[in-house]
């Protein structure tokens, strides 16, 4: 037995369509979704935001202004990059001069009294990071502009509460509505989705490693499997073999797919990799048992099953949310109103898995979807078996 394991591995490593459906194809596509999301997942995280400040007078409101400005643009999180001018028209001509800048400026900052006044740049477009950033500014200056009014007013009622800086540091801050939790156990991406589905596709298509290998152990229709009829080894014991080994080499191929979305791409699990190879193997699994049970439909030419399978693939990795925006939603909607589809769905299935593991501390709802895909792989396993035992030879 295992001699057939060995040499049927050694026969399908060979076979070309084997080794661009179960790796190059994925590690392509990947690519691809790398070079499409990798600009938008960087736009998630804001850099800091380029203003040019006009230096303030030498005043008691210029040094607070100044001590203001010198605290939001310093530090990891500052959230200003800063220039400094001279004047307000030296200001005006570096936002101008930034305008081609991927990067550009977007205001500049002049103290008014005690007032900081934001000039836009008036070519910003109406939408889109340029006028989110040019808000954020303005707010950010208005709330100082509001603080800074708030003490002067207190002072003027009570000027023995600058004796008092717990006071002066309890007005200031002002009031935290809301706390910021981690709800998930990584920071959600929308691109992820897209890497998930794709692993979903890929290990289903690598079903075809399963259905070739069976429809070459027909006595009927290979050399080879005439030539295992007669052999010395059962028949059970071969189709065991033969499935080992085209569960070998199906994931393999997933774990180095695996691997380039992990290391090369930078999708990161939490360092939860031995959960996400669990995945894989059943995942794997899965699609090894839909080849085996696509391969026992009698009666049905190896072209035709080659396409049953990729239809089957397709059409359950549309409902996965492959195929962009509009699939997405109406996978979301169907799974809404019918969650049983979902989970008759494997492609499905191996893409929530992995967001069981990117996004759960969980291990109960992992463990939940790889039963899902162990229950699928058992349903067609015992399709396969039983339709295998029904077919006879007249003569090899």
């Amino acid at each position: 037995m295992l001699t057939t394991i060995r040499y049927t591995l050694a026969s399908l490593v060979r076979l070309p369509e084997i080794i661009i459906w179960s790796l190059v194809f994925p590690i392509v596509l990947m690519s691809v979704f790398s070079m499409m999301f990798g600009p938008i997942d960087e736009m998630a995280n804001l850099d800091p935001i380029r203003i040019a400040v006009v230096e303030p007078e030498d005043s008691p409101e210029g040094e607070a202004f100044d001590a203001f400005i010198d605290a939001t643009s310093t530090g990891d999180e500052r959230l200003f990059s800063v220039v400094r001018t001279a004047s307000a028209e030296e200001a005006e001509r570096v936002v101008e001069d930034t305008s081609g800048d991927d990067d550009r400026m977007v205001a500049y900052v002049q103290l008014q009294g005690s007032i900081p006044e934001v000039h836009v740049a008036g070519d910003l477009s109406s939408q889109g990071m340029e006028l989110s950033k040019a808000q954020i500014v303005s707010t950010v200056m208005d709330e100082y502009a509001s603080k800074s009014a708030l003490l002067r007013d207190m002072i003027a009622r009570d000027p023995a509460m600058l004796a008092d800086p717990a006071a002066l540091q309890s007005a200031l801050e002002g009031v935290d509505a809301t706390t910021q939790v981690d709800v998930t156990h990584n920071q959600p991406k929308e691109s992820v989705r897209y890497y998930f589905a794709l692993l979903g596709m890929a290990a289903l298509f690598g079903g075809g490693v399963s259905l070739l290998a069976f429809q070459r152990m027909r006595p009927n229709l290979s050399a080879l499997g005439a030539r295992r009829a007669i052999g010395g080894l059962s028949h059970g014991k071969a189709v065991i073999a033969t499935f080992i080994a085209c569960w070998i080499i199906n994931f393999a191929c997933l774990a180095i797919a695996y691997a380039v979305m992990r290391f090369a791409i930078g999708i990161d699990f939490g360092g939860r990799d031995a959960e996400c190879l669990a995945v894989t193997a059943a995942a794997s699994l899965t699609a090894m048992s839909l080849g085996c049970a696509i391969s026992a439909i009698p009666k049905v030419p190896e072209n035709g099953k080659s396409g049953m399978l990729t239809g089957i693939v397709c059409f359950a990795s549309m409902f996965a949310g492959l195929y962009g925006q509009p699939t997405m939603q109406l996978a979301d909607a169907i799974a809404a109103s019918a969650p049983w589809t979902t989970w008759i769905n494997p492609a499905a299935q191996i893409a929530q898995a992995f967001y069981s593991v990117m996004y759960y501390d969980s291990l109960g709802p992992l463990l939940t979807h790889i039963a899902a895909l162990l229950v699928m792989s058992a349903v067609l396993l015992g399709l396969s078996v039983r339709s295998l035992r029904r077919q006879r030879y007249a003569s090899l």
